[in-house]
């Protein structure tokens, strides 16, 4: 590759994953009275992961605007699958947390893709996985960091 290259050939390859990520997420199947849209899933995905959170906090933490969070919020509220909670520490500000239901359901998700990836890695050594899956953390932190202006 010439001086460069490398940028297109990523260029690409990210492109290429993004389309395809788009086209998997919108085929897949969600479980009846459960359509989230990425977005919703990825603020339950941080909800299961990071413990209740404020809603300030989540929309922080996912780079989107509060509004976005709050239509999100009451989305999954309505399915049940998140609750709100006095914050302790303000009592004034409600924290968001997940609902057994809606953790059943990032679980039964998660399953799905681990098992899906496994599929699609399955010639791959562990040493590969281990290593794409740290450069893939070191691009997100870069991403993350250049979001957040620093």
């Amino acid at each position: 590759m010439g001086d460069g290259d490398e940028y297109a050939a990523i260029t690409r390859e990210l492109s290429t994953f993004m389309r395809r990520a788009t086209r998997m997420h919108d085929r897949r199947g969600d479980p009846p009275g459960h359509g989230l849209d990425r977005a919703a899933y990825l603020l339950l995905a941080r909800l299961v992961t990071d413990g209740p959170s404020r809603p300030s906090a989540l929309a922080a933490g996912l780079g989107v605007d509060l509004s976005v969070v709050s239509r999100q919020v009451a989305a999954l509220e309505t399915a049940g699958l998140v609750h709100r909670t006095v914050d302790p520490a303000d009592r004034r500000a409600s924290r968001i947390a997940v609902t057994g239901q809606g953790e059943e359901l990032f679980e039964q998700k998660r399953a799905q893709f681990i098992s899906l990836l496994q599929g699609l890695l399955a010639d791959w050594t562990p040493e590969e996985r281990v290593t794409f899956a740290g450069m893939l953390g070191r691009f997100n932190a870069a991403f993350a960091a250049f979001d957040e202006g620093k």
